[in-house]
This record gives structure tokens, C-alpha cells and sequence, in this order.
């Protein structure tokens, strides 16, 4: 019984001991799943927070992109708003441009402004405005100007010319007589440059009796209506024609006799000086220029040998471009032009320099001009005195104390209407015919050993011209020359027909 009891017992204690290790190791087991699943679940939450870090990583940089496209959308919203600025710009100079072009045909393509305008459209502009003559206009009236690059503008005349002679002597046949490019530039808003290149007789290449010259070149600094700088080679202002000589202005063929021996156009001289315009009256305008220049007359150096004879009068005498070497005298030249009302203009104008190389003899010469435009009547004249002092040496060398000039010109503008009528294409609004008549005088003088010489040429040169516009021009001209040389006659009259042009 006690061996059963302990049996049993040991059975007891069999069974709890092995309760006690199945439950102890179900215990371990379930441990050790809780713990692997903390594990996963921390690893889970690191990836987690991996993912979210590079997500606000990717929105940081996203807003940086978005920042800077927002920065270039305001860079271009700029950008577009300037460039639209500028077109309204370009359309506010388009529109002005247009007006121009209504009102001054050509010259309105001018870029340069003073005070708004183009400098020389606007000069041009305020010409065409008062309807005036080509007498009344300046160096800078023209009405040929083409726009070439931003502030450059190029144009230009030619005239063709056929001569018929009844002496043999004279000229015959057909010339290119001139081709004369022009060129402008407004620099800026104040400084401005004009230059005119001047191509005669076809040049001087190949044996041909021409030449290429600068005509003038001028620098002009813009202050006031009534002050302004300019330097260069200047048109010298002796008298009005030197300063409107151009062939398409002109309605006679050949330039009158005083300008081609006593003021021997085209006359340049290196210098500088001041011009400006003056309002004295409501309607009154007065212009002056002087200029203290080289001097434009050479007419005597040291070996004794003229330039100035009863033959040429003064015109193989003129020069002074280059650096004035020979006396180191210099000329001062001025003219004052005053103008009560539109279509009334008187000018006065001085010249006076040292013209032999041994800076002793004087040379002054007065001038004066005047136009006068009533409808379509014109009346134009100039007149120059050469008062020439004269050493002994001047006068062995066979220069007179004097010479002197003048013409005067009437013109008449018309346009029969039945010439529009049958032919509207040849002969329209912008076309005229025009009847003028010129009369020339001029005294030239030179010491020979038999005493004074005087030349003594009256012309007259009746004439009528077509105008298809204002800028061509076809002239049919006669002269009738009267020339006294030694009290003996010595005509020498001329059919003459040319065609001139701006371009």
C-alpha cells in the first residue's frame, strides 16, 4: 500500500513537472514572438521615417522649384511688359513718322531729334511750310535724305548738260558735268555732321579733265536758335548762291557769272565760327554766320606768279583746305541775312584775308543779296566788289586793285491746266513750268605791260525749264554773251540743255 502510494505520488509529481516545462516553454515561445514582432514593427517605423524625411526632402526642394519658376515667371511678366512698353514706343514713332511723311514727303525718315523732330526733316518741313523759293532755303534744305543705318542718312544730285556753241571755241557736245554724293549723320541729340563729296567731269581717272573732291564737311554742336558751334570744311557764306548752289535748285543750267569768278562757287574754306537764327519781330528772322578760317584765296607767292588775271578773274586763285603755311594769315568771313516776312530776304555778307605769301596785300570783298517771292514771281540778285590791295610787288606781279560783279534774275512759275488735262501721268499736281531771264555783269582786271586790262562779260540767258516734281528738272537755256575785252567784242553765244536731280 505504501509503494502504491508512493506511486502514485511520483505520478503526481511526473505529471506537474512535466505541466510545469510544457508551460514554462509555451511561455519562451510566445516571448519571442512578441519580441520578433516589436522588432518588425520597429523596423517598419524606421522605413517609415526614412520615406517621410525623403518626402520632406522632395516638398522642400519642390517649393524651392517652384519659387524659382515663380521668380522667372515674374522676370518675364517684366520682360514682356518692357517689350510691350517698346512697341507702343515704336508705334508712337511709326505715327510720327507717318505724320511727317504727310507733310515732308522724303525728309521725314531723319532719325535724329531736337526738341522732338528730326533735326534736318524738320528744316526741311518748316521750308516746305512757307512755300518759298529755293533762294530762301540753306545748305541744309534739301529734300533728298534717305535713312541709311540708325542715325545716318545718305543722298545726293547729278546734272547732265548739253552744249551747243556757235563759236568754235566754245563747248560742244555732252557732260556729266557733276555727281554729288551727300552725307548726314545725327550723332546725337545736339552734335550733328553734313559732308558733300563732289564728282565733276566724270572724275579724274583715265585721262579725264575732272575732279574728286571733298566739298565741304562740317561738325555742328547745337546750343540755342541763336548760338551754335561749327567746324570743318565750311561752305563760306560770301553771299547766298555758294550756299544753294546745287543744280536741282537752280533754274538756269550755268551758275551766274559773279559766282564763278568773283565769289568762285563752290567756296570752301577750313575754319570754324558760330552761327544762329533771331526772332527781332513777330514776322522777322534774322541768321548770321562768321567764321575765322585759313583763307580761301591764294594769289600770289613769293616767285611773282598771279593767280588772280582779267581771264579767270579770282577764281584759279581759291584754295586754303589744307594748313595755312604760306603767310599764316587767317580769313574771317561773316554774313547776316534778315528777313521782315516770309517771301522777303536781304543778305549782307564780308570776306577779308592776307592772300600773297608774303602776308603784305589785302583782299576784302563785300556782297550783298536779296530775294523777293510774291505768288509765283521771284526776283533774285547778288553783287560782290573786290577791293584788292596791291605793294609794288603785287602790281609787277600783274594784279589790279579791283574787280566786281553782279546778276539779277527774275523767275515765273506756271502750268497750263489743259497740259494736265491731256496728259495727268507727265504733267500732274506736283509739276510746273518755270520762264526765267537773267542778266549777268561782271568786270575782271589785270596790269599788263600796256596798263590795266579790263575784262568786261554781260550776259543775258533767257530760259524755260520743266519741273516733273520740285527735285527734277529739265532746262533749255540761251545765252547771249556780250563780252568786252580791249574795248573789242568777243561774243560767244550758247544753246544749252541739262537735266538735274536729287536723289
Amino acid at each position: 500500500m505504501r509503494f502504491v502510494w508512493f506511486g502514485v505520488r511520483m505520478v503526481v509529481l511526473f505529471l506537474a513537472l512535466v505541466f510545469f516545462i510544457s508551460h514554462a516553454f509555451a511561455e519562451s515561445s510566445e516571448t519571442e514572438m512578441l519580441r520578433s514582432k516589436v522588432e518588425k514593427m520597429e523596423s517598419e517605423l524606421s522605413e517609415v521615417k526614412d520615406l517621410l524625411k525623403q518626402q520632406i526632402s522632395r516638398d522642400m526642394k519642390k517649393e524651392q522649384e517652384i519659387a524659382a519658376l515663380r521668380q522667372s515667371d515674374e522676370k518675364k511678366t517684366k520682360e514682356i511688359a518692357s517689350l510691350k512698353e517698346g512697341d507702343a514706343q515704336k508705334d508712337q514713332e511709326i505715327a510720327s513718322l507717318k505724320k511727317e511723311v504727310a507733310g515732308a514727303p522724303v525728309a521725314s525718315e531723319a532719325p535724329g531729334e531736337v526738341g522732338g523732330e528730326a533735326y534736318f526733316a524738320k528744316k526741311y518741313a518748316d521750308f516746305e511750310k512757307k512755300k518759298v523759293g529755293p533762294a530762301f532755303s540753306d545748305q541744309y534744305t534739301k529734300p533728298f535724305l534717305r535713312r541709311f543705318g540708325r542715325n545716318t542718312y545718305v543722298g545726293g544730285y547729278m546734272d547732265f548738260e548739253y552744249w551747243a556753241s556757235e563759236s568754235d571755241s566754245g563747248n560742244h557736245g555732252f557732260d556729266q558735268h557733276r555727281f554729288i554724293p551727300f552725307i548726314y549723320s545725327d550723332i546725337s541729340d545736339r552734335v550733328k555732321l553734313a559732308a558733300e563729296i563732289e564728282f565733276e567731269h566724270g572724275g579724274v581717272e583715265g585721262g579725264r579733265d575732272g575732279e574728286v573732291i571733298l566739298e565741304f564737311a562740317t561738325i555742328d554742336f547745337l546750343l540755342t536758335d541763336w548760338l551754335n558751334y561749327r567746324a570743318g570744311f565750311i561752305l563760306t557764306p560770301l553771299g547766298k548762291f555758294n550756299l544753294i548752289h546745287d543744280s536741282p535748285l537752280q533754274d538756269i543750267t550755268d551758275r551766274p557769272l559773279v559766282d564763278q569768278l568773283i565769289i568762285p562757287s563752290t567756296l570752301t574754306d577750313a575754319g570754324m565760327g558760330f552761327f544762329g537764327t533771331l526772332y527781332p519781330t513777330q514776322l522777322g528772322k534774322l541768321d548770321y554766320e562768321i567764321y575765322v578760317t585759313n583763307g580761301a584765296f591764294h594769289g600770289l607767292d613769293d616767285a611773282g606768279d598771279s593767280k588772280f588775271t582779267a581771264n579767270r578773274g579770282l577764281r584759279t586763285s581759291k584754295g586754303g583746305y589744307e594748313f595755312d603755311n604760306e603767310n599764316q594769315s587767317p580769313g574771317v568771313v561773316g554774313r547776316v541775312c534778315y528777313s521782315p516776312f516770309i517771301g522777303l530776304e536781304f543778305g549782307g555778307s564780308t570776306y577779308t584775308q592776307r592772300y600773297d605769301d608774303k602776308n603784305e596785300n589785302q583782299i576784302t570783298i563785300p556782297a550783298l543779296d536779296f530775294a523777293y517771292q510774291r505768288g509765283p514771281f521771284e526776283f533774285v540778285g547778288e553783287g560782290a566788289y573786290a577791293f584788292i590791295e596791291t605793294n609794288d610787288f603785287a602790281e609787277e606781279a600783274g594784279i589790279a586793285d579791283s574787280m566786281w560783279g553782279y546778276y539779277l534774275e527774275g523767275r515765273y512759275h506756271f502750268m497750263p491746266s489743259c497740259l494736265r488735262t491731256w496728259m495727268p501721268k507727265i504733267f500732274t499736281e506736283n509739276s510746273t513750268f518755270t520762264g526765267v531771264v537773267r542778266w549777268d555783269q561782271v568786270q575782271t582786271s589785270e596790269l599788263t605791260a600796256d596798263g590795266r586790262e579790263n575784262w568786261l562779260r554781260n550776259r543775258v540767258t533767257p530760259a524755260i525749264n520743266y519741273r516733273y516734281t520740285e527735285d527734277t528738272v529739265f532746262k533749255f537755256d540761251y545765252q547771249i554773251n556780250m563780252e568786252e575785252k580791249d574795248l573789242a567784242d568777243s561774243g560767244n553765244n550758247a544753246f544749252v540743255f541739262s537735266v538735274a536731280t536729287y536723289f
